[in-house]
């Protein structure tokens, strides 16, 4: 699916969800790159966390039934540390 739509590229959903896995799972969920010191918060360069959630929702909404299944499995757990 991620080679048929525009807004996705090949690893994408893989990132977008090792970087909400890092984020729910740093004590305080603290952001590395603050905006404030000049850090870059596109999320597939430096890494915000909330726009690679978003992404992951948009992902299983073009899902089918199954395949979203199978990765909100993955994505709920994350969703409930934070």
């Amino acid at each position: 699916m991620e080679r048929t739509r525009n807004h996705l590229w090949a690893g994408g959903t893989a990132e977008a969800l090792r970087r909400w896995r890092t984020f729910v799972r740093e004590p305080g969920h603290r952001l590395w790159e603050e905006p404030a010191n000049g850090g870059c918060l596109v999320w597939a360069c430096c890494g915000d966390p909330f726009e690679a959630r978003e992404f992951l929702e948009s992902v299983m909404l073009a899902l089918s039934r199954r395949a979203r299944s199978e990765l909100r499995a993955l994505v709920a757990p994350l969703d409930d540390l934070y």
